[in-house]
């Protein structure tokens, strides 16, 4: 069992255009081809303007498998582009956490 930890940094004042466009376009492609969110945070107190999620796998070619599916889609490349259009990105960051032998995920 693997997580992606991703950290999304968006440019001040545009957190609820980032978040809409998420949830309306992005959101029902990734519960396709990822499934269910683990978790899905925007930060309160510390570095403002943040995205925080969490997507389980089962391995990193389970990852691997289910990001190419999602990637070779052309509704997700579209909104890549509408994305990269609308300016809201300031950083990304992704790491893959591996559960410690006493932590059981759901």
């Amino acid at each position: 069992m693997i997580f992606d930890h991703r950290i999304y940094t968006i440019k001040p004042n545009r957190l609820a255009r980032f978040l809409g466009t998420y949830e309306r376009l992005a959101l029902p492609l990734q519960r396709k081809y990822l499934g269910e969110p683990y978790g899905f945070f925007v930060s309160h107190i510390g570095p403002l303007s943040r995205v925080v999620h969490l997507w389980q796998y089962e391995s990193l070619a389970d990852r691997e498998q289910r990001r190419d599916a999602m990637e070779a889609d052309p509704q997700w490349q579209a909104y890549r582009r509408l994305a990269l259009e609308e300016d809201t990105l300031i950083d990304m960051e992704n790491q893959i956490l591996k559960p410690v032998s006493f932590f059981t995920p759901r």
